[in-house]
């Protein structure tokens, strides 16, 4: 499996906030061959089941809003990364990518066990250590 898209700056990415997409273009710019494709807003997760009295299509639209999104799933080959774009990581970045890793691999059992990485603009020492005690890589841009 591979991402939909060409790893690059894009004129736009799926459910992307502005300061989002200024810290994964820097990073691109700094890291033009990191990757080979990516997704974006890459669901993960059974999201929320409405009972069966509810239309399909409102079914649907809930599971689709309540699942889980990862930032961006960057590919090398048959390698996925579970990359998470923050500003300033925190505690809950943590409880985040764990939660994506772990419902990526329930939801696609054959394929490579993802990667995680978080891109940010800043992290305070605290965070350096949390991070660093689980060896999730942190890349500052």
């Amino acid at each position: 499996m591979s991402g939909r898209y060409p790893y690059g700056i894009k004129h736009r990415y799926t459910h992307m906030m502005q300061d989002e997409v200024a810290i994964w273009e820097r990073f691109i710019n700094n890291n033009p061959d990191f990757f080979v494709t990516c997704d974006y807003d890459f669901r993960v997760g059974d999201g929320v089941a409405l009972d069966e009295d509810w239309a399909d299509n409102v079914k649907r639209m809930a599971t689709m809003i309540s699942q889980k999104r990862i930032d961006v799933l960057g590919w090398v080959g048959e390698s996925p990364t579970i990359v998470e774009l923050k500003r300033r990581v925190g505690l809950n970045t943590l409880g985040q990518v764990l939660g994506y890793k772990a419902l990526f691999i329930r939801d696609f059992p054959n394929i490579k066990i993802p990667e995680i990485l978080v891109i940010a603009e800043s992290i305070d020492e605290d965070n350096i250590v949390v991070m660093n005690s689980f060896r999730i890589p942190v890349i500052i841009v």
